[in-house]
């Protein structure tokens, strides 16, 4: 009996199970913005336009790896072509990093939580570089400040105590307010 389309299709079944979950996870999340989050008022983009945006951007890339892993199928993996052995402690600390923004933002503001944030999670990604790393964390957060509060003017959280003086003192010295 011949077990190697056997094993060929259960091979790419998992290929497929990281793909697909990230696929329904973001229909889930995109669901759950459209449903919990209040109606914009007209001619804003509302609440729920960013993380229905991210979730549309999770299934779309779920759907990309899919077809890629479909794609591949039946073709002999590529020489040299090895997947780098995963660090599960650095997989864990990335995955609490992310976790933890969130709280980050209301207490030390947008700016600073998302600078650390950037530059962390890079550094734990294997990110070096004395500049590359703090040009990319201030670069990215000057970017995404003049994009979310110049242009979308969505109020960002500016901290607690004196978090909030240092945010609004960054705002005017990059010509936000």
């Amino acid at each position: 009996m011949d077990t190697s389309s056997d094993r060929a299709g259960a091979r790419w079944a998992t290929l497929l199970k990281g793909p697909v979950a990230v696929l329904l996870f973001g229909a889930a999340v995109y669901l759950y913005a459209d449903r919990s989050i209040d109606l914009p008022p007209p001619g804003q983009l509302g609440g729920a336009f960013w993380p229905k945006l991210c979730a549309v951007g999770m299934a779309v890339a779920g759907v990309l790896k899919a077809w890629e892993a479909i794609r591949a199928r039946g073709r002999p993996p590529e020489e040299g072509a090895a997947c780098k052995d995963m660090d599960n402690r650095k997989l864990f600390l990335m995955i609490l990093l992310i976790v933890l923004v969130v709280p980050a933002i209301a207490m030390l503001g947008f700016p600073l939580a998302t600078a650390l944030f950037i530059g962390i999670f890079l550094r734990l990604a294997g990110a070096r570089g004395r500049l590359m790393l703090p040009l990319v964390s201030l670069g990215g957060t000057v970017f995404l400040l003049y994009l979310f509060v110049k242009i979308v003017y969505l109020p960002l959280p500016k901290g607690e105590w004196f978090f909030e003086d240092l945010t609004l003192t960054l705002y005017r010295a990059l010509f936000i307010l």
